[in-house]
């Protein structure tokens, strides 16, 4: 309880003492004045709810996240009489107002209003709510306060950041590991994959059938492996938005900043990710990239897109074995990815593993498979300096 409206209620009694022991007019004035206070109070306040107006908007078409961009909102008094007291509270899990915060009180003038421009910054990539949450208006005598949420919210649909990095430092290690293994990659023999129906027999490969159980049978022999590939992680993980979103966001960025490295070095790029079905996207050139990058702006992570559904169909189709090296961009590290990585070092193909998360990962346990270089990425972290 504030200390006026304490005063208020220690006068109302006072009152009350004031009519019983001395009556009169005196005392019978000071009583209604006390009481009728807090009625006019309400009476303000509802007043000012519904005459009280918000505009906002965002002065640019595209945004992307973590770049900022123009914000401008107006608080309008459209009444004949003065607002006493304002207060705004943005949207802050996801964005940032520069130069504002949610204890400023505003003081408005019958018919006029204040107009604040600024800038706004969206964090990750999505669609979401941003700009004034709710509204705080106070009565004259501040005594009573109403919050209310902006019945006018201001949505907006964020792309991913695009980071240019310089070099990998990641795949450097797990390329050296690869050159000191002696693995030749023309070597005829060397790409083998599991049976599927329809293969020609006389192409089992026995040795690796006897190491993993399975019907290995050989393909692409002799064939250089050429171009990276990246194995994104599409499969949302909670329901709440403040779980999932900064996971996602640095997904696709981790993925966009490794291909446009890549595509930048003329290095062909075969993106796997479920997309509903399982989805296999070469990128090459600079043209091909930004149809790609408009693609994972417009992407949807899927509670059903399961890792161990993802992993058995890239394995199935076995064209991932023709790649020099393999990137896996995920939010956690699974039994199927294990067996992937293992799958991609038996054919000597070098693996990075970003493992999307701020939480530590146990990495020791993960590089037990050879040729595999695990790197935990936090949420906030700037992948120039991670990478």
């Amino acid at each position: 309880m504030n200390k006026n409206l304490i005063i208020l209620v220690v006068l109302w009694i006072l009152s009350l003492v004031g009519i019983s022991f001395y009556g009169g007019a005196v005392s019978y004035g000071f009583f209604i004045v006390i009481t009728l206070i807090p009625v006019i109070s309400l009476i303000y306040m509802l007043f000012v709810f519904l005459k009280f107006t918000i505009y906002q908007k965002i002065d640019i078409r595209n945004l992307i996240s973590n770049q900022t961009a123009p914000f401008y909102f107006t608080l309008q008094d459209e009444s004949m009489i003065a607002f006493s007291g304002v207060r705004v509270i943005f949207y802050s899990t996801f964005s940032t107002i520069n130069g504002l915060n949610d204890g400023i009180e505003y003081e408005l003038h019958p018919h006029k209003g204040i107009q604040k421009k600024t800038q706004i910054v969206c964090k990750y990539r999505g669609e979401y709510e941003v700009g004034i949450k709710q509204v705080v208006i106070r009565d004259f005598f501040r005594l009573f306060s109403i919050c209310y949420r902006n019945r006018e919210p201001l949505r907006v649909i964020v792309k991913p950041n695009l980071v240019y990095i310089s070099d990998l430092r990641s795949a450097e290690i797990a390329l050296s590991a690869a050159r000191d293994s002696g693995a030749n990659r023309t070597e005829p023999d060397v790409l083998v994959r599991e049976y599927v129906p329809g293969d020609d027999r006389r192409l089992i490969h026995w040795k690796s059938t006897a190491a993993t159980h399975k019907l290995m049978v050989r393909e692409r022999i002799g064939e250089e492996q050429q171009g990276i590939g990246i194995i994104m992680d599409s499969q949302r993980f909670s329901v709440k938005m403040e779980d999932y979103l900064p996971v996602e966001n640095k997904i696709l960025e981790t993925v966009l900043a490794l291909t446009l490295f890549f595509t930048g070095k003329n290095v062909p790029v075969t993106a796997y990710y479920m997309n509903r079905e399982m989805t296999e996207t070469v990128i090459e050139g600079t043209a091909r990239f930004d149809d790609f990058y408009e693609e994972m702006a417009k992407f949807s992570f899927r509670k059903e897109n399961e890792h161990r559904e993802m992993f058995a169909r890239i394995l199935q189709n076995g064209r991932i074995f023709s790649r020099k090296m393999v990137f896996m961009v995920l939010h956690k590290w699974s039994s199927p990815a294990a067996t992937m990585a293992e799958e991609l070092s038996r054919n000597h193909i070098p693996v990075v593993a970003y493992i999307i998360s701020d939480e530590s990962t146990d990495r020791a346990a993960l590089e037990q498979i050879s040729r595999t270089t695990v790197v935990t990425v936090p949420t906030d972290a700037d992948l120039k300096e991670v990478l």
